[in-house]
């Protein structure tokens, strides 16, 4: 499958964008959830000092704090903030946010917890637990105490999944900037080549000569090649033609002398001779209007169709002056100012030859149809002829092949609009027709 420039840079990009968006989400949420446990652990261990540095056990051998703790949070009853201190006898002192509850790392884990640990917590809620273990006091009331500070594990999770919220929804949006300012930047660097395509198209339809315009330094060696590759066909089909025009030139003489002197043979009674000279010169001309066709067709230049009705009636009203073009009804169901992509003379040579042969073989019609065929048009001649049977039918476009001798013509008219269409690249049928005879269709690009 080939994609198109567009769509590999477009989905190129948004490969890109998107892979680089998912790794920064990545670290910024990592990083965000490192730095906001390092504050909430930071913070939890202070108010561990400030608890221990608050303790002090009185001549009764009685654990007091001397000064509540800062926080507001501690005297307030599940407010998720905590302290406990409790001594190897089972006393303990607790903040009033715990209520009813307390904090335990377990029956006999009495150890130093820096980093902070999960733990069950006192609401059913998991927290995150800094302890300490000291000996406080004089002997003989000195005790060893157990002194704590935790935290509800959701005090760090639910920041943090609301930043993850936020940043994915930041990140969606910034992906979709992504995209609208990528389609820009592929607008700005797809303008060059379209103005490329631009060119070559009014070069094919015969609107210029050249490609023309400036173009960034990457397609100006391109250009440059095909503004180049354009002169040399152009001299050598200008050559072609000259030398197409020479031959014809050089051979009008000679056929000018044989016409003078046929009547000199009708008139020495040699009808026989002169006849069969007077037809071989004919096919001679025909041969020689073949070639200057095709000359011309090579150059790729002259005026187009703008109204193909317009150049039909030119056309009939020429094969109506020929034997029997008046006896044939020409009816012609073809939109006005309909123009086609196709050089005005190269058309009236396949639409007269295609009607010229539909002359002589039409007992008393011919109909012709312009179709819609999605960008083209398609031209259609039908005859209420014999018609020809379908095995024959792919050899009436032979150079020199007639199915019928009795009818006059050299046998190339049709071979002349072969090498037409396939000097534009057309679509030619020849059919049976709904009015007996033989249909031909051919697709012409539209303008």
């Amino acid at each position: 499958m080939s994609w198109s420039l567009r769509k590999r840079f477009l989905l190129t990009s948004l490969a890109v964008s998107a892979a680089v968006l998912l790794v920064a989400g990545a670290f910024l949420y990592l990083l965000f959830e490192r730095d906001f446990k390092e504050r909430i652990h930071t913070e939890t261990h202070n108010q561990l000092m400030q608890l221990i540095s608050g303790l002090e056990i009185d001549a009764d051998g009685t654990t007091e704090i001397l000064q509540p703790m800062a926080d507001p949070r501690f005297r307030q009853p599940n407010s998720g903030l905590y302290w406990q201190v409790e001594t190897r006898d089972g006393d303990e002192l607790r903040s009033r946010s715990l209520w009813d509850g307390s904090l335990s790392t377990g029956a006999e884990d009495w150890r130093d917890i820096d980093e902070p640990e999960t733990f069950p917590g006192p609401f059913g809620e998991p927290v995150l637990v800094h302890a300490r273990v000291i000996m406080l006091g004089e002997p003989p009331n000195r005790k060893q105490l157990r002194v704590m500070v935790a935290v509800n594990e959701s005090e760090v999770t639910t920041p943090t999944q609301k930043f993850a919220i936020n940043l994915a929804l930041s990140l969606i949006v910034l992906a979709l900037a992504m995209v609208v300012l990528s389609g820009a930047q592929l607008g700005m660097v797809m303008k060059p080549l379209n103005n490329l395509r631009n060119s070559v198209r009014d070069i094919r339809d015969g609107k210029a000569m050249q490609v023309s315009g400036g173009y960034p330094v990457e397609i100006e060696p391109v250009v440059g090649k095909l503004n180049g590759l354009l002169e040399q066909r152009e001299a050598m089909v200008e050559r072609a033609r000259s030398r197409a025009g020479n031959f014809a030139h050089s051979l009008k003489t000679p056929l000018t002398v044989i016409d003078t002197l046929l009547p000199e043979l009708h008139a020495q009674g040699q009808q026989e001779s002169a006849g069969e000279i007077g037809r071989q010169t004919a096919q001679l001309k025909k041969h020689v209007n073949r070639e200057l066709a095709r000359a011309r067709m090579a150059a790729g230049h002259g005026e187009p169709v703008r109204d193909i009705a317009a150049v039909l009636d030119e056309i009939l009203a020429t094969i109506r002056q020929l034997p029997r073009g008046r006896d044939i009804a020409f009816v012609m169901a073809v939109p006005r100012n309909q123009p086609v992509r196709m050089e005005r003379e190269d058309f009236i040579e396949l639409a007269a030859n295609v009607l010229d042969n539909a002359r002589k073989w039409a007992k008393s019609k011919v109909e012709i149809g312009l179709e819609k065929a999605e960008a083209d048009v398609r031209l259609t001649i039908s005859d209420d002829g014999l018609g020809i049977p379908e095995a024959f039918r792919g050899s009436i476009v032979e150079r020199g092949r007639r199915l019928d001798e009795g009818t006059e013509g050299t046998g190339i008219g049709l071979a002349i609009v072969k090498d037409i269409a396939d000097a534009y690249g057309l679509a030619t049928s020849f059919t049976g027709s709904e009015l007996g005879g033989l249909r031909f269709s051919v697709t012409l690009p539209t303008a």
